[in-house]
């Protein structure tokens, strides 16, 4: 069966309230700014017919908790039109903290990390 096929299976069947269906896990390595703090992070993608419009979900290994802020961020949003924008996305949410807390004089620390139960 065609992932697509699955989603729509599940989504027709009265006994599934909501679903998500793996396309893909990657595994990559951040490049933040600094020339030896490479973090690994781990992003899977699901295919649901939750949210009409945006059938791609993304799901991080690892939300960023920098000094510069006051907890670690967990995105709002995780579902997009695309696999490429779901992806670039979880790579952005990340990222984006980390690089304002490099450029701000921070020394990036794996503690930056903070593992995702729900991975």
């Amino acid at each position: 069966m065609s992932i697509d096929s699955v989603v729509d299976l599940l989504a027709e069947n009265d006994e599934v309230a909501e679903s998500y269906v793996l396309l893909r896990e990657i595994k990559l390595f951040l490049d933040v700014g600094h020339d030896s703090f490479h973090p690994e992070l781990r992003i899977k993608i699901y295919k649901s017919s939750v949210i009409a419009g945006t059938p791609y979900h993304f799901v991080v290994s690892h939300n960023a908790h920098t000094p510069e802020q006051a907890g670690p961020y967990y995105p709002s949003r995780t579902s997009y039109e695309s696999e490429r924008e779901a992806i670039r996305q979880a790579i952005s949410t990340t990222t984006s903290f980390m690089k304002s807390a490099v450029r701000a004089g921070h020394e990036p620390s794996e503690n930056w990390l903070v593992p995702n139960e729900r991975f």
